[in-house]
Order: structure tokens, then sequence, then C-alpha cells
């Protein structure tokens, strides 16, 4: 081969290249990276979106060998008053860390978060384990924790594989019965869970929060979390939404696109929060109305 040719031929093989490698690196970019858009000045949802009042203080526990079982992020505590507890579920492979800044908001604005360090929280044993191990710490009295703990009021709240965690744990396990409410965050399509994670929305009797976003279209598109809002039973309170630009991981670090409707939800429905319901209550709610969500859904939400 003539070294013209040859120059030719390599040109063209780095002209072929970069025709496809340019496209799948926007395409990565687009289903990897979100876009978090301004908040309405003085609306709800940038409210929650901000920091709360409370000081935040963590606690780590671990068993007798030293292994991490749990994170707990709780309000400083000043006398007797109690809290509701979120228990949260961890996408794959994720643990605290992960969304550590999040977890951290939520506690600010008078939650006691628990996180446990599993990284496969599908079938929802672990994010029940935790509500039992609040639960047991509240009745100790040498516990940091004893009678800190609203237990009728506990909500479940997490992302990807742990969405379809904290359907499961609600549905499948006696200490389900606790929950109050089921927040579903980045909702994976059913083909994508093992066979031990397939959860049934039908089966749903609390208020039911359904998250998406708009760059998620591979594991959970929109359909996927119209199909859970609609097999839900047909008196279950259920809302669902798609942050624009959001993308499958938006809801770690911060929380981002999720952050301020995702506090609001969880003021509501634990501590009947009468300015973050009007997020959510009725056709006039400011979530049905907000450009910064598609495909906002709701069913059963004006009745208090």
């Amino acid at each position: 081969m003539s070294v013209l040719k040859k120059r030719k031929w390599i040109f063209w093989l780095s002209a072929l290249v970069l025709i496809v490698a340019v496209p799948i690196t926007i395409f990565m970019q687009i289903i990897i990276h979100s876009n978090v858009p301004e908040l309405a000045e003085g609306s709800i949802e940038q409210r929650y979106a901000q920091q709360g009042s409370y000081q935040v203080k963590v606690e780590e526990i671990k068993n007798t060998s030293g292994e991490a079982l749990f994170r707990i992020y709780y309000p400083a505590f000043q006398g007797d008053e109690s809290y509701p507890i979120i228990s949260w579920g961890n996408g794959t492979d994720a643990t605290p860390d992960r969304y550590d800044e999040l977890l951290t908001h939520l506690t600010s604005w008078g939650f006691i978060v628990i996180d446990s360090y599993s990284k496969t929280t599908g079938t929802g044993k672990e994010i029940v384990e935790a509500i039992d191990y609040l639960r047991n710490e509240n009745q100790l009295a040498n516990s940091l924790f004893y009678q800190k703990i609203q237990m009728e009021h506990i909500g479940v709240a997490g992302h990807s594989q742990g969405s379809t965690g904290v359907i499961n744990a609600h549905t499948n396990y006696v200490s389900g019965s606790l929950i109050k409410t089921v927040v579903s965050i980045a909702l994976p399509n059913l083909k994508h869970c093992d066979p031990e994670d397939v959860y049934d929305t039908a089966r749903i009797t609390v208020p039911f929060l359904i998250m998406g976003g708009t760059r998620d279209f591979l594991i959970s598109p929109v359909s996927t979390n119209q199909l859970a809002l609609h097999s839900t039973n047909a008196s279950t309170p259920v809302m669902m939404g798609m942050a624009k630009g959001a993308a499958h991981t938006a809801i770690e670090g911060n929380g981002g696109n999720h952050r301020g409707y995702l506090t609001a939800w969880l003021r509501y429905q634990l501590l009947d929060d009468r300015e973050a319901m009007k997020a959510f209550y009725g056709d006039s709610s400011e979530m049905m109305h907000n450009p910064n969500w598609m495909d906002v859904i709701q069913a059963n939400m004006d009745e208090k």
C-alpha cells in the first residue's frame, strides 16, 4: 500500500470513528447528566428545595464485627420532641454516601432518616429492617432514639432498585403496614427487575408518589411510570410527574430536580403540612401546573 493510500485510509477510518463516537457521547451525556431548571420564585417547590431549620446530626450503626449496617440522620435533639421517620432505599450498588446531601436535606425539615448500607434493596427487606431497628431503639431506655420516633408516621422513599424496594417493603412484609406513604423515584420498567424485586402497585394502600425524569427513557420511561400509576387500586391517592431534564441519577447528591417536591410530599403526608399540601392537592395544585414537570397525573388527591 502506498503512503498516500495509507494516509487516506487512516483519514477515512478516523472520520468514521468520529461519526460514530460523537453521537454516542452526546447520547450518554443526555441520559446520564441532568439539566436542573431554575425554580419559580416563591413557589412551594422552591421553598422545600431550600434547607430546613433543623440542625442535622448523623449516627453510624455497625454490627459486632464492625460492619456498617445503617446510617441515621436526625435533628439535633433539644428536649422531649419526636419525629417521623423515613426509610430510604438505595439504587443498585449505591450506599448512603451517594445520597448524603439529599438525606441531610430531608432531615433538616424535621425527619429522622435511616438508610441501609445494602447495595441491593429491591426486595424491600433491608428497608423494613431499618424500620424495625428504629422501632426497637424507640423502646430502649438507654438508646439515643428512645421515645424520639413517631412510629405512627413512617414513610419510605427510594431510587431505582430502591424504588421497587419501597413498594415491596410496604406490600410484602408485616411491618409494611406501619408505612403511611411510599415514594418511588426512577422506578424501573418491570423487565429490568430481578424476579425477587418485581413490584405490584395494585397492592399499595397508602398515598403513593411516583417521580421520574424526561431523560430517563431507557430504565424508567414515562410509560413505566404511567403503568405504575394506573395499576394502583381505584381508591389509592397517587400522583406522578416527570421532572423536565432529569436523568436516571438526578436524585443522587443533593436530590436535584426532585428535592423540592419530594420534601414537600413527605412533609404533607407525615407532618400534615398544609403549605406543602398545596403542591399536590386537587386539580389546581402547583405540581399540576409547573412547567418544570411533564406528564403530571393524579388520582384521589382531592380528598384530605
